[in-house]
Parts: structure tokens; C-alpha cells; sequence
């Protein structure tokens, strides 16, 4: 076996956490999907009456606005927190 170094493993535990949160992410965008789909269908069959009738896109918008964050800070951003961690690491060792 060989003996990598410090910064290869930095390297790739970064690739494996911007993996994670990617599909992380992926599951929340179809949850989203699914749920919303379903939400939209029952309103338009008639099944739910939402009052004022705006108010029915206050679940799309919203979660899609958290789905955003989502991805810009732990998806776009995965790379950075990992940096962020191994900071505090190094602090605590020193």
C-alpha cells in the first residue's frame, strides 16, 4: 500500500464530500418535485381549496428558494467548508 499524502488526502475527501452533497442535493430536488407535483395536482383537481388563491405557490416558491440555498452554500460551496473544518482542525492540534 501506498503512503499518500497529507494534502492528496485533503484532495480527496474534498471530492468525496462535493460528491455527497451533490447527491444529497439531488434527492432534495426530487422530493421537491414529487411533493410539489402532487401539491399542484390536488389543488387544480379541486381536492384542496387554498384561500387566497396566491397562497398555493407559497410551497414551491419557498422550498425552492431553501433548494437554492441548498445548493449555492453546501453543494457550490462544499469545498470551502471542508476547508473551513480542516482549519479548525489544524487550530486544535497547534
Amino acid at each position: 500500500m501506498m503512503a499518500g499524502t497529507i494534502e492528496e488526502y485533503q484532495r480527496l475527501f474534498r471530492e468525496a464530500t462535493v460528491s455527497d452533497q451533490m447527491k444529497l442535493f439531488r434527492l432534495h430536488v426530487a422530493i421537491y418535485l414529487v411533493v410539489n407535483i402532487i401539491w399542484l395536482a390536488l389543488i387544480m383537481m379541486g381536492s384542496i381549496t387554498i384561500e387566497p388563491s396566491w397562497a398555493i405557490y407559497y410551497s414551491p416558491v419557498g422550498w425552492g428558494l431553501l433548494i437554492m440555498v441548498h445548493y449555492w452554500f453546501y453543494v457550490r460551496g462544499a469545498e470551502n467548508l471542508c476547508k473551513l473544518r480542516e482549519e479548525t482542525v489544524v487550530a486544535k492540534i497547534k
